[in-house]
């Protein structure tokens, strides 16, 4: 690992771990109360105590915004730990059983496949009535297949190495082989492309707020904020972007270190 491709991956880790510990604290770290209905401050611009303004019902935004972390950054966590255990174990499976096994496995990553993602995640919602849980496992049902897949190579490729064959010659097989030797191995890849689909995963569940069809008022998210922000967008702009603002810079910070964590475990992927 090269010293600048190691100070990139330090101080992206720190900006992610500042979001984390922020998301941890949640409404602990707020300013005001950020479910405290005030309609005598409703719409004040940003100032004095209010640096971000306040909605409609006379709610801090900034208060929001930090509460809103809790849930838009550790969703998109267990969205994404979610799709890399259920695509990682079915991957896992395919590729170390083979024959029918991988067939069906991967005939079923395939139907999923052909489904208009977003689309299909918003009917799996819809059927399940809304909220987060219903917006997480439709998430869910649309990325664990190329986390599936990616598995399944790892394995295929890993399984056929002489130290494996070893391994196996000299008894130990089954279970105990595929946990020792090859998930190690195997993992990496999907931790790598996790951590590249933790800014999209949180786009996709703010998107299903704004739809509606994830968080529920009057929980402080960042979609379901931005959401009842539109129609304020000329008499009080603030309560729009300032959510806004906090996806923007989570995609962001996300993204930065998932192309770190890139570089820095999969050198001869990098396009620098």
């Amino acid at each position: 690992m090269t010293r600048k491709v190691k100070g990139r991956l330090l101080w992206t880790a720190a900006a992610a771990c500042l979001l984390l510990l922020m998301a941890a604290a949640g409404a602990g770290i707020a300013p005001h109360d950020p479910y405290q209905v005030n309609l005598d401050a409703a719409l004040l611009p940003p100032g004095g105590d209010f640096p971000l303004g306040t909605d409609r019902y006379g709610r801090c935004v900034l208060s929001r915004v930090i509460a809103g972390a809790r849930v838009s950054v550790l969703a998109a966590l267990a969205l994404v730990g979610c799709s890399v255990v259920v695509g990682g174990i079915v991957g896992m499976v395919g590729g170390w059983l083979g024959g029918r096994a991988d067939n069906l496995l991967m005939r079923l990553a395939d139907i999923f496949l052909s489904f208009p993602g977003l689309v299909f995640a918003i009917a799996v919602a819809s059927v399940l009535g809304g909220g987060l849980a219903s917006a997480v496992i439709a998430l869910t049902c649309i990325s664990w297949p190329k986390y599936a897949r990616l598995m399944r190579s790892q394995v295929l490729q890993l399984k056929n190495e002489p130290y494996i064959r070893l391994a196996h010659f000299n008894g130990l097989r089954g279970m105990r082989l595929l946990v020792k030797y090859i998930l190690p191995i195997a993992v990496r890849p999907l931790l790598i492309m996790g951590s590249n689909d933790l800014g999209t995963m949180l786009l996709e569940l703010a998107g299903m707020s704004f739809l509606g069809l994830g968080v529920q008022p009057p929980e402080a998210e960042w979609g379901l904020m931005m959401a009842g922000g539109r129609s304020l967008l000329q008499l009080a702009p603030w309560a729009l972007f300032a959510p806004g603002a906090a996806i923007f810079i989570t995609v962001s910070v996300f993204n930065l270190l998932g192309d770190a964590l890139r570089d820095a475990l999969a050198p001869q992927q990098s396009i620098d």
